[in-house]
Protein backbone atom coordinates (compact mmCIF):
# COMPACT_ATOMS: atom_id res chain seq x y z
CA UNK A 1 0.00 0.00 0.00
CA UNK A 2 1.33 3.18 -1.04
CA UNK A 3 0.46 6.29 0.33
CA UNK A 4 0.53 7.91 -3.26
CA UNK A 5 -2.25 5.70 -4.11
CA UNK A 6 -4.87 6.64 -1.50
CA UNK A 7 -7.25 9.53 -3.16
CA UNK A 8 -7.04 12.99 -1.46
CA UNK A 9 -10.47 14.01 0.17
CA UNK A 10 -12.21 17.04 -1.29
CA UNK A 11 -14.38 19.64 0.27
CA UNK A 12 -16.65 21.91 -1.20
CA UNK A 13 -15.09 25.32 1.52
CA UNK A 14 -11.98 26.92 -0.21
CA UNK A 15 -8.86 26.97 2.17
CA UNK A 16 -6.38 29.67 3.27
CA UNK A 17 -3.09 29.96 4.89
CA UNK A 18 -2.31 32.60 7.03
CA UNK A 19 0.36 34.89 7.01
CA UNK A 20 2.73 33.07 9.47
CA UNK A 21 2.68 29.82 8.76
CA UNK A 22 6.88 29.66 7.99
CA UNK A 23 7.86 32.23 11.45
CA UNK A 24 7.78 29.47 14.29
CA UNK A 25 10.05 27.01 13.52
CA UNK A 26 12.78 28.33 15.58
CA UNK A 27 10.84 28.53 18.01
CA UNK A 28 9.54 25.25 17.63
CA UNK A 29 12.93 24.16 17.72
CA UNK A 30 13.58 25.81 20.71
CA UNK A 31 10.34 24.03 22.60
CA UNK A 32 11.59 20.61 21.60
CA UNK A 33 14.94 20.90 22.44
CA UNK A 34 14.28 22.47 26.06
CA UNK A 35 11.22 21.35 27.49
CA UNK A 36 10.97 17.74 25.74
CA UNK A 37 13.69 16.31 26.58
CA UNK A 38 12.06 12.94 28.22
CA UNK A 39 12.32 12.12 24.75
CA UNK A 40 14.88 10.72 22.85
CA UNK A 41 16.94 12.79 20.66
CA UNK A 42 16.28 11.24 17.49
CA UNK A 43 12.76 11.25 18.20
CA UNK A 44 12.87 14.79 18.79
CA UNK A 45 14.63 15.38 15.50
CA UNK A 46 12.00 14.31 14.01
CA UNK A 47 9.46 15.84 15.14
CA UNK A 48 11.35 19.11 13.66
CA UNK A 49 10.74 18.31 10.29
CA UNK A 50 7.17 17.32 11.12
CA UNK A 51 5.95 20.78 10.40
CA UNK A 52 3.22 21.46 13.21
CA UNK A 53 3.42 25.19 13.85
CA UNK A 54 2.78 25.62 10.13
CA UNK A 55 -0.29 23.38 10.34
CA UNK A 56 -1.65 26.00 12.93
CA UNK A 57 -1.72 28.96 10.33
CA UNK A 58 -3.14 26.63 7.25
CA UNK A 59 -6.37 25.74 10.03
CA UNK A 60 -6.55 28.89 12.02
CA UNK A 61 -5.91 31.77 8.70
CA UNK A 62 -8.19 34.53 10.77
CA UNK A 63 -5.22 34.82 12.95
CA UNK A 64 -4.16 38.38 12.30
CA UNK A 65 -0.98 38.97 14.60
CA UNK A 66 1.83 36.35 15.47
CA UNK A 67 1.09 36.50 19.35
CA UNK A 68 -2.72 35.73 18.30
CA UNK A 69 -1.69 32.49 16.50
CA UNK A 70 1.60 31.66 18.78
CA UNK A 71 -0.58 29.47 21.46
CA UNK A 72 -2.47 27.61 18.67
CA UNK A 73 0.83 26.52 16.96
CA UNK A 74 2.24 25.68 20.64
CA UNK A 75 -0.58 23.81 21.65
CA UNK A 76 -0.58 22.01 18.28
CA UNK A 77 3.00 20.91 19.13
CA UNK A 78 1.92 20.01 22.64
CA UNK A 79 -1.26 18.05 21.46
CA UNK A 80 0.88 16.05 19.46
CA UNK A 81 3.59 15.02 21.36
CA UNK A 82 1.38 14.31 24.08
CA UNK A 83 -0.94 12.15 21.58
CA UNK A 84 2.00 10.33 20.77
CA UNK A 85 3.96 9.86 23.60
CA UNK A 86 1.21 8.70 25.96
CA UNK A 87 -0.86 6.55 23.02
CA UNK A 88 -0.27 3.26 24.41
CA UNK A 89 0.49 4.20 28.67
CA UNK A 90 -1.64 2.11 31.09
CA UNK A 91 -5.15 4.01 31.67
CA UNK A 92 -4.59 3.52 35.39
CA UNK A 93 -1.60 5.81 34.74
CA UNK A 94 -3.01 8.15 32.54
CA UNK A 95 -5.47 9.44 34.71
CA UNK A 96 -2.98 11.20 37.71
CA UNK A 97 -0.91 12.85 34.62
CA UNK A 98 -4.82 14.07 32.51
CA UNK A 99 -6.06 15.28 36.25
CA UNK A 100 -2.60 17.35 36.80
CA UNK A 101 -2.69 19.05 33.53
CA UNK A 102 -6.14 19.69 33.59
CA UNK A 103 -5.27 21.67 36.46
CA UNK A 104 -2.20 23.59 34.75
CA UNK A 105 -5.04 24.02 31.77
CA UNK A 106 -6.89 25.97 34.29
CA UNK A 107 -4.36 27.91 36.34
CA UNK A 108 -2.21 26.02 38.75
CA UNK A 109 1.62 26.29 38.31
CA UNK A 110 4.01 23.79 37.37
CA UNK A 111 6.01 21.99 39.83
CA UNK A 112 9.92 23.07 39.72
CA UNK A 113 10.24 19.22 39.16
CA UNK A 114 7.43 18.85 36.28
CA UNK A 115 8.41 17.32 32.96
CA UNK A 116 8.70 20.38 30.44
CA UNK A 117 5.01 18.63 28.64
CA UNK A 118 3.80 20.46 31.97
CA UNK A 119 5.75 24.28 31.12
CA UNK A 120 4.75 23.92 27.70
CA UNK A 121 0.83 23.73 28.58
CA UNK A 122 1.52 26.57 31.08
CA UNK A 123 2.95 28.56 28.61
CA UNK A 124 -0.04 28.10 26.21
CA UNK A 125 -2.62 29.10 28.81
CA UNK A 126 -0.72 32.22 29.26
CA UNK A 127 -0.47 32.78 25.74
CA UNK A 128 -4.14 32.80 25.81
CA UNK A 129 -5.09 34.66 28.19
CA UNK A 130 -5.65 38.06 26.38
CA UNK A 131 -8.18 36.45 24.02
CA UNK A 132 -10.17 34.55 25.89
CA UNK A 133 -12.16 34.21 28.85
CA UNK A 134 -12.70 31.68 31.78
CA UNK A 135 -15.54 30.05 30.29
CA UNK A 136 -13.39 29.58 27.31
CA UNK A 137 -10.71 27.66 29.47
CA UNK A 138 -13.48 25.79 31.03
CA UNK A 139 -14.50 24.36 27.53
CA UNK A 140 -10.83 23.74 26.91
CA UNK A 141 -10.13 22.06 29.78
CA UNK A 142 -13.41 19.91 29.64
CA UNK A 143 -12.47 18.81 26.06
CA UNK A 144 -9.10 17.93 26.86
CA UNK A 145 -10.48 15.59 29.62
CA UNK A 146 -12.85 14.15 26.99
CA UNK A 147 -10.04 13.91 24.91
CA UNK A 148 -7.72 11.81 26.94
CA UNK A 149 -10.85 9.87 28.59
CA UNK A 150 -13.30 8.72 25.74
CA UNK A 151 -10.31 9.17 22.90
CA UNK A 152 -6.49 7.78 24.09
CA UNK A 153 -7.66 5.73 27.24
CA UNK A 154 -10.33 3.79 25.19
CA UNK A 155 -7.92 3.46 22.27
CA UNK A 156 -5.34 2.05 24.93
CA UNK A 157 -7.05 -1.83 25.24
CA UNK A 158 -7.31 -1.54 21.55
CA UNK A 159 -3.99 -1.04 20.85
CA UNK A 160 -2.01 -3.23 23.30
CA UNK A 161 -3.88 -5.75 22.76
CA UNK A 162 -3.42 -5.58 18.64
CA UNK A 163 -7.32 -5.86 18.35
CA UNK A 164 -9.34 -3.78 14.99
CA UNK A 165 -12.59 -2.18 16.97
CA UNK A 166 -15.72 -2.62 15.34
CA UNK A 167 -16.72 0.34 12.84
CA UNK A 168 -19.12 1.76 15.44
CA UNK A 169 -16.53 2.00 18.08
CA UNK A 170 -14.09 3.24 15.79
CA UNK A 171 -16.17 6.37 15.02
CA UNK A 172 -17.19 6.68 18.72
CA UNK A 173 -13.80 6.65 19.85
CA UNK A 174 -11.72 8.48 16.84
CA UNK A 175 -14.13 11.33 17.63
CA UNK A 176 -12.61 11.98 20.46
CA UNK A 177 -9.26 10.39 19.92
CA UNK A 178 -8.47 12.96 16.94
CA UNK A 179 -7.97 15.60 19.42
CA UNK A 180 -10.02 18.55 17.28
CA UNK A 181 -12.34 19.24 20.06
CA UNK A 182 -9.78 20.87 22.58
CA UNK A 183 -7.58 22.09 19.65
CA UNK A 184 -10.81 23.53 17.68
CA UNK A 185 -11.26 25.42 21.21
CA UNK A 186 -9.07 28.17 19.42
CA UNK A 187 -11.46 28.50 16.01
CA UNK A 188 -12.89 31.41 19.00
CA UNK A 189 -9.84 33.43 19.88
CA UNK A 190 -8.33 33.53 16.07
CA UNK A 191 -11.76 35.15 15.28
CA UNK A 192 -11.94 37.61 18.73
CA UNK A 193 -14.80 36.05 19.32
CA UNK A 194 -16.29 33.34 22.42
CA UNK A 195 -19.33 32.00 22.47
CA UNK A 196 -21.62 32.44 25.18
CA UNK A 197 -22.08 29.22 27.03
CA UNK A 198 -25.95 28.79 25.82
CA UNK A 199 -24.86 29.04 22.19
CA UNK A 200 -21.83 26.91 22.40
CA UNK A 201 -24.10 24.04 24.15
CA UNK A 202 -26.78 24.12 21.42
CA UNK A 203 -27.91 20.55 20.29
CA UNK A 204 -26.86 22.07 16.19
CA UNK A 205 -23.23 23.74 17.19
CA UNK A 206 -22.46 20.74 19.26
CA UNK A 207 -23.62 18.49 16.37
CA UNK A 208 -21.20 20.70 13.91
CA UNK A 209 -18.51 19.88 16.32
CA UNK A 210 -19.23 16.13 16.07
CA UNK A 211 -18.77 16.21 12.04
CA UNK A 212 -16.06 18.22 12.37
CA UNK A 213 -13.88 15.70 14.58
CA UNK A 214 -15.36 12.86 12.58
CA UNK A 215 -14.54 14.30 9.31
CA UNK A 216 -10.96 15.09 10.80
CA UNK A 217 -10.50 11.97 12.16
CA UNK A 218 -11.21 10.15 8.26
CA UNK A 219 -9.21 12.74 6.48
CA UNK A 220 -6.08 11.67 8.79
CA UNK A 221 -6.46 8.01 8.43
CA UNK A 222 -6.41 8.56 4.90
CA UNK A 223 -3.12 10.39 5.39
CA UNK A 224 -1.16 8.27 7.11
CA UNK A 225 -2.74 4.62 6.61
CA UNK A 226 0.45 3.35 4.29
CA UNK A 227 2.47 4.13 7.96
CA UNK A 228 -0.03 2.92 10.23
CA UNK A 229 -0.87 -0.10 7.72
CA UNK A 230 2.91 -1.64 8.83
CA UNK A 231 2.59 -0.62 12.81
CA UNK A 232 0.51 -3.61 14.81
CA UNK A 233 -0.58 -0.99 17.36
CA UNK A 234 -2.43 1.41 14.75
CA UNK A 235 -5.81 -0.58 14.65
CA UNK A 236 -8.18 2.47 14.88
CA UNK A 237 -7.17 3.57 11.01
CA UNK A 238 -11.20 3.26 9.25
CA UNK A 239 -9.94 1.90 5.99
CA UNK A 240 -8.29 -0.59 8.40
CA UNK A 241 -10.86 -1.36 10.18
CA UNK A 242 -13.42 -1.74 7.50
CA UNK A 243 -11.37 -3.92 5.19
CA UNK A 244 -11.08 -6.15 8.61
CA UNK A 245 -14.37 -6.38 9.67
CA UNK A 246 -16.10 -6.65 6.22
CA UNK A 247 -13.22 -9.07 4.27
CA UNK A 248 -13.39 -6.75 1.47
CA UNK A 249 -10.38 -5.59 -0.24
CA UNK A 250 -8.77 -2.35 0.02
CA UNK A 251 -10.34 -0.09 -2.38
CA UNK A 252 -13.82 -1.55 -1.42
CA UNK A 253 -12.69 -0.32 1.97
CA UNK A 254 -11.52 2.67 0.89
CA UNK A 255 -14.80 3.73 -1.26
CA UNK A 256 -16.86 2.64 1.59
CA UNK A 257 -14.86 4.75 4.47
CA UNK A 258 -14.91 7.92 1.61
CA UNK A 259 -19.25 7.53 1.73
CA UNK A 260 -19.00 7.40 5.42
CA UNK A 261 -16.52 11.18 5.07
CA UNK A 262 -18.71 12.64 2.18
CA UNK A 263 -22.11 12.35 4.35
CA UNK A 264 -20.82 13.54 7.39
CA UNK A 265 -19.52 16.70 4.99
CA UNK A 266 -22.89 17.17 2.89
CA UNK A 267 -24.36 17.27 6.49
CA UNK A 268 -21.76 19.63 8.18
CA UNK A 269 -22.89 21.78 4.46
CA UNK A 270 -26.42 21.54 5.05
CA UNK A 271 -26.45 22.74 9.02
CA UNK A 272 -23.83 25.87 8.42
CA UNK A 273 -26.51 26.87 5.43
CA UNK A 274 -29.45 26.69 8.04
CA UNK A 275 -27.85 27.56 11.14
CA UNK A 276 -30.97 28.59 14.05
CA UNK A 277 -31.45 32.42 14.65
CA UNK A 278 -29.08 33.29 17.43
CA UNK A 279 -29.99 37.18 17.63
CA UNK A 280 -27.42 39.68 17.79
CA UNK A 281 -24.99 36.76 17.70
CA UNK A 282 -25.89 35.36 14.68
CA UNK A 283 -22.89 37.38 12.35
CA UNK A 284 -20.51 36.23 14.69
CA UNK A 285 -21.78 32.33 14.67
CA UNK A 286 -21.47 32.41 10.84
CA UNK A 287 -18.20 33.07 11.40
CA UNK A 288 -17.57 30.21 13.67
CA UNK A 289 -18.84 28.09 11.88
CA UNK A 290 -17.03 29.48 8.52
CA UNK A 291 -13.41 29.02 10.20
CA UNK A 292 -14.39 25.66 11.83
CA UNK A 293 -14.83 24.61 8.05
CA UNK A 294 -11.94 26.29 7.57
CA UNK A 295 -10.03 23.73 9.53
CA UNK A 296 -11.00 21.25 7.83
CA UNK A 297 -9.77 22.21 4.43
CA UNK A 298 -6.71 23.97 5.39
CA UNK A 299 -5.64 20.48 7.08
CA UNK A 300 -6.29 18.71 4.05
CA UNK A 301 -4.30 20.97 2.29
CA UNK A 302 -1.25 20.99 4.63
CA UNK A 303 -1.53 17.03 4.81
CA UNK A 304 -0.68 17.16 0.91
CA UNK A 305 1.06 20.63 0.42
CA UNK A 306 2.74 21.58 3.94
CA UNK A 307 6.52 20.97 4.56
CA UNK A 308 5.56 18.05 6.95
CA UNK A 309 6.94 14.96 6.50
CA UNK A 310 4.93 12.95 8.94
CA UNK A 311 2.58 11.70 6.39
CA UNK A 312 4.57 12.01 3.33
CA UNK A 313 7.63 10.04 5.02
CA UNK A 314 6.04 6.91 6.87
CA UNK A 315 9.72 6.06 7.92
CA UNK A 316 9.90 9.57 9.49
CA UNK A 317 7.00 9.03 11.75
CA UNK A 318 7.90 8.91 15.31
CA UNK A 319 7.04 5.92 17.84
CA UNK A 320 5.22 5.74 21.00
CA UNK A 321 8.16 6.33 23.74
CA UNK A 322 6.25 6.06 26.58
CA UNK A 323 8.17 3.61 29.44
CA UNK A 324 11.31 3.33 27.06
CA UNK A 325 14.43 4.32 28.77
CA UNK A 326 16.37 6.98 27.53
CA UNK A 327 19.33 6.14 29.48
Amino acid sequence: MKQQDIPILQYPWPYEVGPFSQLFYEEQNHWIDTDYQFMSEGTRNEYKKHGLVEAASYMFPAAMTKEQIRPIARFMVWLTLYNDYYEVCPTHKLVGIRDYIIDIMMGASPKANDIGLIRQVALTRQEFIPYVNDTWFQRWAKNFYNYTTYGIMEEASYKLKREFPSLSNLLLIREYSIFMYPYGDPVEPSINYILPDHISEHPIIKRLKMLMCRIMAIQNDFASVEKESVIDTEVFNIILVIKNQYKVSLEEAIAEAMHIHDSYVVEFVELEKNLPDFGSHQKNMGRFVHNMALMISGLGEWYHKGNSTRYKNPGEFSKPEYGVSLL
